[in-house]
């Protein structure tokens, strides 16, 4: 995974999240919704072919916190439930 800078803003943040596709992209916008500053966050993946793997995300923020802390907490909080859930399955493997 790399991230690309497109532009940046005040309270504005596009970058390419290379290497990732769908199944990626759509976790991390769903959790940047779940941030109460997050006015709005999407991506798109430009062409079907040429750039299945390089999500082009957009991430606006109310100005309370900027787009980049935004999206370390949203990377975070997956990587908080990706543990969480391996610790369950290890739990549960042992018993």
């Amino acid at each position: 995974m790399k991230i690309e800078l497109i532009k940046r803003d005040e309270n504005l943040l596009e970058f390419y999240l290379i290497g990732e596709d769908h199944t990626f992209a759509n976790l991390l916008n769903e959790v940047l919704h779940e941030n109460k500053h997050v006015t709005f966050a999407a991506y798109t993946i430009e062409h079907p072919v040429l750039m299945a793997r390089k999500p082009k995300f957009r991430i606006v923020t109310d100005g309370k916190i900027t787009p980049e802390k935004a999206l370390e907490d949203a990377a975070q909080k997956i990587f908080d439930k990706a543990k969480d859930v391996l610790e369950v399955w290890e739990k549960t493997t042992k018993e």
